[in-house]
């Protein structure tokens, strides 16, 4: 499975997470070409690429989600942070890279959360 972190989640991770032999893109640092299109064309640009989207944005996402699977188009996967758990702050950076980088050794294959949701603890 490959990543894209949206606009709100530190690009240090994706960092990281690349040192770490994962496939992960930060909006913020190696995607100028998706910085201010509206999320459902994101989404839509990720599912072109095979790219799950990492995400604080519940509940503009969840929406996205439940339309895309109303009208019969596909996403390649959502993955939801939550601030409590998951703190996008400096320090925290290395959490992020341990638990996404668990997130893809538990599901490697390029569609593992195809038209779905997964929630960060």
């Amino acid at each position: 499975m490959r990543l894209l972190l949206d606009e709100m989640i530190p690009p240090q991770i994706a960092r990281g997470l690349r040192e770490a032999r994962y496939d992960a893109q930060a909006i913020k640092w190696d995607r100028d070409d998706l910085l201010g299109i509206s999320d459902l064309e994101l989404i839509r640009r990720m599912a072109v690429e095979d790219r799950a989207t990492v995400t604080n944005d519940i509940a503009d996402f969840q929406v996205i989600h439940d339309y895309l699977l109303t009208v019969g188009e596909e996403h390649a996967g959502m993955i939801f942070t939550f601030d409590a758990t998951m703190p996008r702050t400096k320090q925290a950076v290395p959490q992020w890279v341990a638990t996404l980088g668990v997130l893809l050794d538990e599901h490697g294959a390029p569609d593992a959360l195809h038209n779905r949701i997964h929630h960060l603890p």
